[in-house]
């Protein structure tokens, strides 16, 4: 109870009894954060009001500090701490793990194959998923996932994800949770007016956003998987957009010419596709939003290189917009996106 002498804690309490920092109720937010920017706070105590002031707990003894009882904060048991409790064996538990919808996917852990169901299980109780899979990476041309099913058996399913709906099977086609900054930021570009091409639409991942938050005027999306087609074309109606136009095939013959606004190049090892990038483009001016992957040696400069050589072929001169590392790809190699954009040499 606040009013406890000093000695009395110092006699019997002081191993059980915070240091707290008292201040007016007007003033407690601002001692909060500075508190918190000197890491200081303590997470052990609750916070507590009696009348006009407010008592803070730290973890050490500083100017103005004073002893009193504060009711022990209730420690919260992490996802992590529950599965480990219900698996109860010395496995090698992921301690990361992506949930898209609701399926979970986990990277390879040691004794998978043995103590998989078990592992999966428990992710899936806690998480409140219906299937958990093993991730072993992705393979050829159109970065196909391989997966192995340790717990449930329907891999479809629908993520949302800053108000869209992304429709998929994650046993047949991927969907990286490291590029939603990305995904988020191309919600955020007004693209009113605007002709887009997206030469690599997969299930919508920039298309969707570009065509409900941007409002774009029409979005031509090319995708060459007939599945991540299909659910594309689901997804267009799941968030009832109608200024997207799927075409089905090879980008480099169903891409519209001399059309686009914006070009989308949202897929990595793409230098190849440069060319068509910008015969996709009006030829008064334009922007292309170009992803690739980088080693740490080539990140200042290859992709504007590579931009600067492309352009220049095809008779534009380039200005770059924007640059971002999306996120570490592999050890020293860098998933990188550029905005660049590209105006006639004449």
């Amino acid at each position: 109870m606040i009013g406890h002498s000093k000695t009395f804690y110092l006699a019997f309490h002081s191993s059980f009894v915070p240091y707290a920092i008292k201040v007016k109720k007007e003033k407690a937010e601002k001692m909060r954060k500075l508190l918190v920017k000197k890491r200081i706070l303590s997470d052990e105590w609750e916070i507590i009001q009696d009348g006009s002031f407010i008592y803070f707990p730290i973890r050490e003894k500083i100017d103005g500090a004073i002893w009193i009882e504060l009711p022990k904060r209730e420690r919260k048991i992490s996802p992590y701490e529950k599965i480990v409790n219900m698996v109860n064996k010395e496995l090698n538990i992921p301690k990361r793990w992506e949930k898209i919808g609701d399926v979970v996917i986990l990277p390879e852990f040691r004794d998978w194959k043995k103590y998989g169901y078990e592992v999966g299980k428990a992710f899936a109780e806690v998480l409140r998923a219906k299937s958990v899979i093993i991730y072993h990476g992705t393979y050829g041309e159109l970065r196909e996932p391989k997966i192995t099913k340790i717990y449930g058996k329907d891999t479809e399913t629908i993520h949302i994800e800053n108000g869209i709906k992304y429709k998929l099977d994650l046993a047949r086609i991927m969907f990286s949770s490291g590029n939603v900054d990305e995904r988020i930021r191309m919600g955020k570009i007004d693209a009113r007016g605007e002709i887009i091409v997206d030469l690599f639409a997969g299930i919508g991942y920039f298309t969707l956003p570009l065509a409900k938050y941007g409002k774009a005027k029409k979005i031509y999306a090319c995708e060459k998987n007939p599945i991540a087609y299909r659910y594309l074309l689901e997804n267009i109606e799941l968030n009832e957009l109608e200024n997207i136009i799927p075409l089905l095939g090879d980008n480099r013959n169903i891409a519209p010419l001399r059309m686009a606004d914006r070009v989308l190049m949202g897929y990595i090892n793409t230098e190849q596709f440069l060319d068509l990038g910008f015969k996709v483009l009006k030829k008064k001016e334009g922007i292309i939003n170009y992803h690739n992957t980088v080693t740490t040696e080539e990140k200042d400069w290859k992709m504007e290189k590579d931009l600067e050589l492309y352009g220049a072929r095809n008779g534009f001169n380039v200005e770059i917009l924007f640059k971002k590392i999306v996120k570490s790809y592999a050890p020293h190699i860098w998933h990188v996106v550029i905005d660049a954009r590209a105006t006639p040499k004449n």
